[in-house]
């Protein structure tokens, strides 16, 4: 009667018992792995250490002896054996008279049989003596490194081993994987990747094994946790596909994208928590924004001063690039770490100082004497000019700025940077929410998240979505499939406003809030599709003009959109009009400017000539930067309005114009000539010819054909 093992009382998936037996063999491999390695020969390293000399009350140095593993092309049976002085010459001499006794039997072994048989067999015979010894060698050297072989098999062991576990385990904690092929497919192909990148950097040792296992569980801990937080993103395989796809050219060329034996944990994903990735670009534009309220405020807190004069440089940033720095210098960076490290970027691209000055100047003063004439008692007044000196009391606000990117770039090397690269195509694979438009929406935002000066208060303010300036009516699509929980009126905010919510399958909630809506087209309870039109922008409570603002919320945290929501952008809005990929430049871009328009545009453009730049300025009594100088003399001069907007509002406004087409009057725009999101970064005022004048540092003329402006060249442009 055979006995029947007890049933145990807890009852186990076949998953999980998959996974019990993996962790066991792994823990196997790894135990006969750690075995394998004592086995291996060890050398005694001397090695000097500095300690305190307690009696002499000095430091002294101390020698130690400590065991290293011997590596095995530095075992002593792998090297070749050297031969001493006499016994090379020896053995030159003994080879040199054999050959000499073989050449003379070659001489005559054709009149003898025997003589020709007997030599081959000589021949033969010291050939195979050779060969054995050399075999004999071989042999031994084998069997030398048997320990050798024996680590590196269980090393490849425990790796594979390793890597199904690792795919076991990304299956269970993320159940969608398995109704979804091409999520799983990629899923596996990342783990295959990092295991592939250990397989080729092991080195034999116990730290390089045991620190792959470390670095792949870890690797697949976070590739769990973004496949996890990102359900809509990872899931939709359609865009999943274009963007991987997309960067498969890149990928393969890029050789290892970390350096240091770094985890490979999917090049195109930003590695750190939600919150942390939302706090670090949330703390640099609280820092920027504290800049511009103390350039601000220069006058009330260095009162006292004559005149206060500024020369201010662009404050901003691409976030883009801040987060894909952080991402592949740092990978899953913390809170303190990105404080410690932003705040050493921040203090490198922003110099703000306050510089007195003192001019001698000379005016022209009435002064009055009286006298009194002693014989007749009379009184005389007399009144004169005079041209006195007196002190003029300046003070220098300057503010000298550097791009962010030249500011990071010297911090990168080629594998980080070649990583920055990828993460700026893929805008980090974070997004929650789909796009709320059906086109690239990033060239017309307005507004960014994070901290700013309100644009109606003027006080600092965290503004907790993006505004996207776009016509009233322009139809605003839902981002993911969910129900409507709100939708109302808000007089002295939001304005129309309604929000999409969604519970993904780890139970977190998304949200989606849009607002300053024109018209409401869903209501309460209503199921929605990704997709769908759910209202059209407005410019309704409190307002500046028509736009939408977007926010997105998870378990009730704001995040950054910029980050969080899909923009859209797919790089072709960097590419100048006209050219291969890029918008097409229409056959006729409208009317030139007349001459008296422009006439009149010239002119009033001309009366600022040599006023220095000063970030946002947009009138002379601030001065102005380059839009603020564009907008304030097309709005003077009668010849269009345009408000106050940025270098690419004001490329939004205009239509491509070729070069062969451009009449003065029209504009030019440039590219990254500082570091933000939108494309188009600086405007001038077309001349003519290769001339332009822009407000530069300071106002001025600048020529076309210059190698800088060649190479931040975007377009030419027509405003309506």
């Amino acid at each position: 009667m055979s006995k029947r093992k007890p049933k145990r009382n807890l009852n186990f998936s076949k998953e999980e018992q998959k996974i019990d037996g993996l962790e066991k063999k792994s823990e196997t491999v790894h135990q006969k792995l750690d075995t394998a390695k004592t086995k291996t020969p060890t050398k005694k390293v001397v090695k000097k250490v500095r300690v305190f000399d307690e009696v002499k009350q000095k430091p002294k140095t101390k020698l130690t002896f400590e065991k290293e593993a011997v590596p095995i092309g530095e075992a002593k049976w792998n090297k070749p054996k050297k031969k001493s002085l006499p016994r090379k010459a020896a053995g030159a001499v003994k080879t040199a008279g054999v050959n000499k006794l073989h050449s003379k039997v070659y001489e005559v072994e054709g009149e003898n049989v025997g003589t020709q048989a007997g030599h081959k067999a000589e021949l033969v015979g010291e050939s195979a003596f050779r060969g054995g010894k050399k075999l004999t060698h071989s042999a031994y050297r084998f069997a030398k490194n048997a320990p050798y072989r024996k680590v590196s098999k269980l090393e490849v062991q425990s790796i594979k081993t390793d890597m199904k576990l690792s795919y076991q385990k990304a299956l269970r904690d993320n159940p969608t994987l398995k109704t979804n092929p091409v999520s799983r497919f990629f899923q596996k192909r990342n783990i295959k990747k990092q295991y592939a990148d250990a397989l080729k950097t092991a080195k034999g040792s116990a730290k390089t094994a045991k620190a792959a296992g470390g670095v792949v569980k870890k690797t697949t801990q976070a590739i769990t946790g973004i496949v996890r937080k990102n359900p809509i993103f990872m899931l939709k395989a359609g865009l999943l596909m274009l963007i991987i796809f997309a960067l498969l050219a890149l990928l393969s060329m890029c050789g290892t994208i970390f350096s240091g034996g770094s985890a490979f944990i999917g090049a195109t994903t930003y590695a750190a928590e939600d919150v942390t990735i939302d706090n670090a670009e949330l703390n640099y534009t609280e820092w920027e924004t504290d800049l511009q309220i103390e350039i601000q405020n220069a006058e009330s807190t260095h009162s006292g001063y004559d005149e206060y004069r500024y020369n201010i440089g662009d404050i901003g940033h691409d976030p883009f690039e801040l987060m894909a720095f952080m991402t592949a210098v740092y990978e899953d960076f913390s809170d303190a770490q990105a404080q410690t490290v932003l705040s050493q970027l921040f203090a490198e691209q922003y110099q703000l100082t306050f510089t007195p000055e003192v001019e001698i100047r000379t005016r022209t003063e009435t002064r009055t004497d009286t006298y009194t004439d002693p014989d007749t008692g009379e009184t005389y007044t007399d009144t004169y000019e005079v041209e006195v000196e007196y002190e003029w009391h300046i003070l220098n606000v300057n503010l000298a700025s550097r791009s962010f990117y030249d500011v990071i770039y010297p911090r990168m090397n080629a594998d980080q940077r070649q990583h920055f690269e990828i993460l700026m195509q893929s805008k980090g694979n974070r997004q929650y929410v789909g796009n709320p438009f059906d086109f690239n929406w990033l060239p017309y935002v307005t507004s960014y998240y994070g901290y700013r000066i309100h644009p109606i208060s003027g006080e600092k303010n965290y503004h907790k979505g993006v505004d996207i300036g776009l016509p009233t009516g322009t139809e605003i699509h839902a981002g993911f499939d969910g129900t409507v929980t709100a939708t109302g009126y808000d007089a002295g905010g939001y304005g129309n406003y309604v929000v999409v919510q969604m519970v993904t399958n780890s139970g977190d909630v998304i949200e989606a809030k849009y607002a300053h809506c024109d018209s409401l087209l869903v209501s309460i309870g209503q199921t929605v599709s990704e997709g769908d039109v759910i209202a059209t922008v407005g410019s309704t409570g409190n307002s500046t003009g028509p736009h939408l603002h977007l926010e997105v919320l998870k378990n009730g945290q704001y995040l950054n959109p910029i980050y969080f929501a899909i923009t859209g952008d797919d790089g072709s809005s960097r590419i100048p009009p006209g050219s291969p990929g890029g918008v097409a430049i229409p056959p006729y871009s409208g009317e030139p400017m007349g001459d008296g328009s422009y006439a009149a545009l010239l002119a009033e453009a001309q009366r600022y000539i040599g006023y220095p730049y000063v970030w946002a300025g947009s009138s002379p009594s601030t001065s102005f930067d380059c839009s603020g100088y564009i907008c304030w003399i097309i709005n003077q001069s009668g010849v269009g309005s345009v408000g106050r907007t940025t270098a690419q509002g004001l490329y939004n406004l205009s239509t491509p114009v070729s070069a062969a087409d451009a009449q003065p009057g029209d504009l030019i725009f440039f590219h990254s000539t500082y570091s933000t999101v939108s494309t188009c970064t600086h405007v001038a005022l077309y001349l003519g010819g290769d001339t332009f004048i822009h407000c530069g540092d300071p106002i001025g003329y600048a020529s076309l054909s210059s190698s800088y402006w060649q190479q931040h060249f975007y377009a030419f442009a027509r405003l309506p």
